[in-house]
């Protein structure tokens, strides 16, 4: 039996019409089972590589694991920096470099880390590497339930 491609092409708009609203509930019933983690577990993976830059400046370089079991999104580190008596000195906060995730909206982040999954990041500060005594920092991320 041959179908006309008129029919054909209704025949196909049918059935995405059919398919999409099922397909849309069903991830919205898998969604609804899941619960939004509020404070994902993102750690330093080794050791944060302390050293400068070519004009003296503070550089830091270090690698981000997701200890989760779903992908983070948007992930960051946030560096503190103080001097000897403890006065904060300097703030610098990036997203580390990780894979690009793309969502159903079209919003990108290309800090994305997958479950158990690695990020890097390099970061330089205005502040002479000898002037740094100490340094603190956090890291954070966001989970979404729609992938």
């Amino acid at each position: 039996m041959i179908l006309k491609k008129s029919y054909l092409s209704k025949l196909v708009l049918i059935l995405v019409i059919i398919l999409i609203p099922s397909m849309v509930n069903a991830q919205a019933s898998k969604a609804s089972q899941q619960k939004v983690i509020e404070n994902p577990k993102l750690e330093i993976r080794g050791e944060i590589e302390e050293t400068s830059d070519y004009f003296g400046r503070a550089r830091y370089i270090g690698k981000v694991i997701n200890r989760e079991k779903v992908r983070i999104d948007f992930i960051k580190i946030e560096l503190v920096f103080r001097n000897r008596i403890g006065e904060i000195i300097a703030k610098k906060t990036e997203f580390i470099k990780g894979q690009t995730h793309q969502f159903y909206d079209f919003e990108v982040s290309r800090s994305s880390l997958g479950a158990g999954r690695t990020g890097s990041f390099n970061i330089i500060i205005d502040i002479p590497a000898d002037d740094v005594f100490s340094y603190s920092y956090k890291i954070t991320g966001k989970h979404y339930l729609y992938r």
